[in-house]
């Protein structure tokens, strides 16, 4: 036998050995793994998607990205994804909120544990059981018994409370409480984007500042992270991604669209009281972000609250961030996406079943504890994924599905099967070749 198969074997057999998270992941080079992702791309979908930005984290460096279709399309022709293009990132958008509400946690200004109506300057009780407290912790890890309901987001002119009023009754799609299920506030995970408008309201109540201008001051431009949940004030506008649903006759544009438009009346937000309605700026879903962005947060992440020398918060909270609060126990909980654990604003993915019955694992051979959020709104699909203990990360964002709910399914997880297949290309990227 030569010299190079000897070599080639030995490699293979390293291979095979190393971590767990890698696990049965197969080391290809950056072509095969570019190949792999220009095939989901194109074929992933019934019909093709517009984007796919991906990087690939090994040891908490970049180890390979891929940007592949186009961010918007323009009377002069499309305009290529890159790393500096801007996605409506949708739920990840929950972390980087946490992080601005932790650094008033830290600063002694809200505790967790206590009942979030003091925060808020209203009663917030579920009718249900008018006794039990609804706590901030509550609100981050869906476990608050609050539900979306018909809608999530006010304009300005309107309060939060207006959602709880008693003009809201039980059956009606406008009624945001969970009723007849015998399921307190704290025991029953029920995944609620309007417990993020809940969360920044009560931001702001604390803080005094609007929510985009908080986020802005106090987390990304701390981080050097380009972008923010307010469009109208973005400092790059020409890299916003127009969000696009692939239909039969072509493609719709679903959000952020150039030339932008306002979306709230200029006029009722500049006599917006903060602290009022905390949906305004979508803390659940509305950041936008890019690959580049993406990296610095799971940086930070992994830095444990510090990046490049700046200290946001400390390793005490990030660990509650990640740390799960909630875990699925087979009747504690209904979720239509691939979560088993909650944390603080963060999933991790364990491979435990979720309540679909379908394993939490990203990939086929996974068999690691990725912790961070999935993204879903306006036809993408994103994911912003780390290892804490050895720094491997899969961050994406994928543009162009069709209708929600459309979309194909995965083949043995509750991600969707393009989802499923930029993990597994993503899962051997990076590696060191001879």
């Amino acid at each position: 036998m030569s010299n190079w198969h000897i070599r080639n074997l030995a490699l293979i057999a390293l291979a095979a050995l190393s971590s767990a998270a890698q696990a049965q992941t197969r080391v290809q080079t950056p072509t095969e793994t570019t190949h792999a992702l220009d095939h989901v791309l194109t074929q992933g979908e019934v019909r093709s998607l517009a984007a796919i930005a991906a990087v690939r984290l090994r040891h908490g460096q970049v180890a390979y990205s891929y940007y592949g279709g186009f961010a918007r399309q323009s009377p002069d022709g499309t305009v290529p994804v890159g790393p500096q293009t801007l996605f409506r990132i949708a739920s990840i958008s929950k972390v980087v909120t946490t992080i601005g509400l932790m650094e008033l946690v830290e600063q002694g200004k809200i505790n967790l544990d206590h009942d979030a109506s003091d925060y808020l300057g209203f009663r917030l009780r579920n009718p249900d059981f008018p006794q039990t407290p609804i706590t901030v912790r509550m609100l981050l890890n869906h476990t608050s018994s609050i539900r979306d309901g018909d809608s999530y987001t006010l304009p300005p002119g309107h309060r939060i409370s207006e959602v709880f009023d008693a003009a809201h009754k039980p059956g009606d799609a406008s009624y945001h409480f969970a009723h007849g299920d015998g399921h307190a506030p704290g025991t029953w995970f029920a995944y609620c984007n309007l417990c993020y408008g809940l969360v920044g309201t009560i931001m702001e109540r604390v803080s005094g500042e609007r929510f985009d201008r908080y986020q802005q001051a106090h987390v990304l431009d701390p981080l050097g992270i380009d972008g923010g949940y307010n469009r109208a004030t973005l400092t790059h506008p020409e890299r916003l991604a127009t969000l696009y649903s692939h239909q039969p006759t072509g493609w719709n544009a679903e959000t952020d669209t150039l030339p932008l438009v306002q979306v709230w009346d200029p006029v009722a937000l500049a006599q917006y009281k903060p602290g009022t309605n905390g949906t305004l700026f979508a803390p659940q879903g509305g950041l936008r972000i890019s690959m580049e962005g993406l990296t610095r947060l799971a940086r930070f992440m992994l830095g444990h609250g510090t990046l490049d020398g700046r200290t946001l918060l400390s390793a005490h909270s990030v660990a509650l961030m990640q740390t799960p609060t909630w875990q699925y126990d087979g009747q504690n909980g209904d979720c239509p996406y691939p979560i088993t654990s909650y944390g603080l604003s963060m999933a991790r993915l364990t491979g435990a079943r979720d309540s679909s019955g379908r394993e939490t694992r990203p990939y086929k051979g996974y068999s690691g504890d990725l912790a961070g959020h999935l993204g879903d709104a306006y036809s993408l699909h994103s994911g912003f994924w780390y290892d804490p203990a050895t720094g491997d990360g899969f961050l994406f964002a994928a543009d162009g599905f069709p209708d929600a709910g459309q979309e194909r399914p995965g083949t043995y997880s509750s991600f969707t099967r393009v989802e499923e297949e930029i993990f597994t290309a993503l899962a051997g990227a990076g590696k060191d070749i001879p």
